[in-house]
C-alpha cells in the first residue's frame, strides 16, 4: 500500500519492495512445504484420502490458489521495479503514420458498411422533399428539412435500436405538438409566459427521462421551444405548423423504417435465435476435439524429472508451463468458434429486444435468454480452465517416462472417454435440433410442439453424464490410493498434478452442470415464448390440452 499509494522518495520504494520480496520468499517457502507435508499425509491417511474423492481437493485447490496468487503478485512487483527505470521512446510522426496505415479500414466493418449505405439512401429519398418543388413548396412549405433531419437522427446500427428510437421521435413529437398548441392557444401574444412554459416543460421532461431511454423525453423538451419559436420565424401560427411537423417527421420515420426493413434487412432476433442452435453443434465439436487431444497425451514421454521451476512452485505448469505445450489447430479452432458465437449472440441480445414483431414472429424472451447467455457465459471460463488443464496435464506427461507408475491410471483415457461422452449426448441433441428446427432458427413454426419439447429435454440426460463421470473418478482415484498403499510409496509426482486433474475433473462436471441449465433455460423459452396447441394425449382418454408440463414449473427450475 505504501510503494502504490504515498508520495514517498525512490530509495524509499526500493527498500520497501526488497523488504516486501523478502517477506514473500519466506511465506512462499513456509506455503511450499506445508503442501508437500499434506500430501503425504494424506497418502498416508486412507480414510482422509478417500474423502477427497467426491468434491476432489477442493480445500485443498484454495491452499494452492492462494499459493499462486502469492507468486503472481511477486510477479507483478518484479516487472514494476524493472519497468520503473525504463524511459519511453517517443513516437515519431512517421511511425505514428505508419501504424495508422496498418489499423483495419472501416470498409471492412459489414456493420459500418451497412449504416453508411443505408443512411445514404435514405437521406437520398428524404432530399426529395427538398429538391421536387410540389412536395417543398406544397406539402412542407418551408419545413421539408425536417425529413432528412428525421432520418439522420434515427439511422442506427441496429434495426432493434432504430426501429425503438424513431417510436421515441414520434412520440415526443406528438407530445411536444399537443403541449405547444395549449400552450399557443392560451398565451397567444405573451412571449414571457411562453418561455415560462418552455422551462417548465424542459424540467419536467427531464426529471421523469426514462434513464433506458431518455431520447423521447429530451426531444419534447427541444421541440416544444422549436415549436413555438420556429413557427414565428416561418410566419406561421402554431395550428398551422404543428400538424405539418408531425407529418414530415412521421414521412422521415416511415421513409427510414422503409430502408431499414425491405431495403437493408438485417434482424438481430434472427442472429440471436440461430447463433442459439450454432452454438450447441460448436461446443459439440469442442468436446469431440478435447477428447481426441486427451487421447494422445498418453504417447507423450519423457525423463523422470522434477524441474527446478516444478519444485519451487508446484503451480508452475498451470500457471507458465502450459504455454509451452502445442494444442492442435482444430481443438483452438473450435474453442474460438465457441466464444465467436456467443459474442455475437451476446451483442445482439439486446437490439434483438428492441425489434418489432408485427405479428409476423415471435419476440425474444429477455429473461430466459439472458439466463441463457449467463450460463453460457460462465461454460466459456470452464472451457478455458479445461483447456489449460489438458495442456498442463500434456507437460506433465512430457515429464514422465513410459515406465512411470502414474501412467498405470491412464487418466488421459478417462478424461478422453468422458469428453467423448459429452460430446456424443451433444450430437443427439444436434441432431434433433436439425430435425425440429430445419432452417436453424430456435424459434416455433417449422416443427410440431411436442417435438420441440422433446428435443430440449435432451438435455436433463448431462445430469446422469455428470454422475457417470464422477463415479469413474472416484473408482479410479480409489484405485491410485490403493497402489500407493500397497507400493509404500509417498507422493509420486509434484502436487501441481494432482490439482491438474482436480481441475480437469471440476471443469467437465461444471461444463456439464453448464449444458443441463442451458437446457432448463431453453425450456423456459419454449414455455413462455412458443404458442401452445392442443395435444391429443392417450392418458386423458383423447381429449385435448392445450399444453405441455415439463414436470416442474419454471421457478422450481431456474432456483
Amino acid at each position: 500500500t505504501t510503494f502504490f499509494f504515498t508520495n514517498v522518495s525512490k530509495e524509499d520504494k526500493e527498500q520497501i519492495v526488497h523488504e516486501l520480496q523478502h517477506s514473500m520468499d519466506d511465506y512462499q517457502k513456509a506455503m511450499r512445504q506445508a503442501i508437500y507435508n499434506a500430501e503425504a499425509l494424506l497418502l498416508n491417511n486412507d480414510d482422509a484420502s478417500r474423502s477427497t474423492a467426491g468434491p476432489m481437493i477442493r480445500v485443498r485447490v484454495t491452499f494452492l490458489a492462494l499459493f499462486s496468487f502469492v507468486h503472481e503478485l511477486n510477479d507483478v512487483l518484479n516487472a514494476t521495479k524493472d519497468n520503473s527505470d525504463k524511459v519511453p521512446e517517443t513516437a515519431t510522426a512517421i511511425s505514428r503514420f505508419t501504424l495508422g496505415l496498418k489499423m483495419k479500414w472501416l470498409w471492412k466493418d459489414v456493420s459500418k458498411r451497412r449504416l453508411a449505405t443505408k443512411t445514404a439512401v435514405g437521406l437520398s429519398l428524404a432530399s426529395l422533399w427538398v429538391s421536387i418543388p410540389y412536395l417543398n413548396g406544397h406539402l412542407a412549405y418551408t419545413n421539408s428539412v425536417w425529413v432528412g433531419i428525421t432520418v439522420a437522427s434515427i439511422s442506427l446500427e441496429t434495426t432493434g435500436a432504430a426501429y425503438t428510437k424513431a417510436l421515441d421521435r414520434l412520440w415526443g413529437t406528438l407530445i411536444a405538438a399537443a403541449y405547444s398548441l395549449f400552450v399557443g392557444k392560451l398565451f397567444h401574444v405573451n412571449a414571457i409566459a411562453k418561455l415560462l412554459a418552455l422551462t417548465l416543460i424542459t424540467f419536467v421532461s427531464t426529471l421523469l427521462s426514462n434513464p433506458n431511454r431518455p431520447y423521447a423525453s429530451r426531444y419534447a423538451a427541444t421541440s416544444v421551444g422549436s415549436i413555438l419559436y420556429g413557427s414565428l420565424s416561418k410566419q406561421m401560427l402554431v395550428d398551422d405548423y404543428v400538424p405539418t411537423r408531425i407529418m414530415l417527421i412521421f414521412v422521415g420515420v416511415a421513409i427510414f423504417l422503409f430502408v431499414e426493413m425491405l431495403l437493408f434487412p438485417r434482424s438481430s432476433r434472427t442472429i440471436v435465435q440461430a447463433q442459439t442452435v450454432q452454438l450447441f453443434e460448436d461446443l459439440e465439436q469442442f468436446f469431440y476435439q478435447s477428447s481426441k487431444f486427451c487421447s494422445a497425451i498418453s504417447a507423450v514421454s519423457g525423463e523422470d524429472k522434477e524441474s527446478s521451476e516444478n519444485f519451487f512452485d508446484p503451480l508452475w505448469m498451470l500457471r507458465h508451463g502450459y504455454k509451452e505445450i502445442n494444442v492442435m489447430g482444430s481443438l483452438e479452432d473450435s474453442v474460438t468458434a465457441v466464444k465467436n458465437t456467443f459474442a455475437l449472440a451476446k451483442d445482439e441480445m439486446r437490439p434483438g429486444k428492441l425489434e418489432p414483431s408485427l405479428g409476423m414472429s415471435i419476440s425474444l424472451d429477455s429473461v430466459g435468454y439472458d439466463r441463457l447467455l449467463s450460463e453460457i457465459e460462465n461454460m466459456a471460463v470452464q472451457i478455458d480452465l479445461l483447456v489449460v488443464t489438458l495442456q498442463s496435464l500434456s507437460g506433465y506427461y512430457g515429464q514422465m517416462s513410459k515406465e512411470h507408475p502414474a501412467r498405470d491410471l491412464k487418466w488421459p483415457s478417462l478424461f478422453s472417454a468422458s469428453l467423448l461422452r459429452i460430446a456424443q449426448q451433444l450430437s443427439q441433441i444436434s441432431d434433433e435440433f436439425r430435425l425440429v428446427f430445419p432452417h436453424g432458427l430456435f424459434r416455433p413454426g417449422a416443427s410440431d410442439i411436442t417435438h420441440i419439447i422433446g428435443a430440449v429435454s435432451l438435455f436433463r440426460r448431462f445430469a446422469q453424464v455428470r454422475l457417470s463421470i464422477l463415479a469413474d473418478v472416484e473408482e479410479r482415484h480409489a484405485t491410485y490410493l490403493d497402489d500407493i498403499a500397497l507400493a509404500g510409496e509417498e507422493v509420486r509426482h509434484t502436487p501441481g498434478f494432482r490439482l491438474t486433474i482436480a481441475l480437469a475433473v471440476s471443469a467437465m462436471l461444471g461444463l456439464g452442470r453448464g449444458l443441463e441449465g442451458c437446457g432448463r433455460h431453453l425450456e423456459r423459452i419454449v414455455e413462455s415464448s412458443f404458442p401452445t396447441e392442443e395435444v391429443k394425449c392417450p392418458a386423458n382418454n383423447g381429449q385435448a390440452t392445450a399444453a405441455i408440463q415439463y414436470g416442474e414449473s419454471s421457478e422450481s427450475n431456474d432456483s
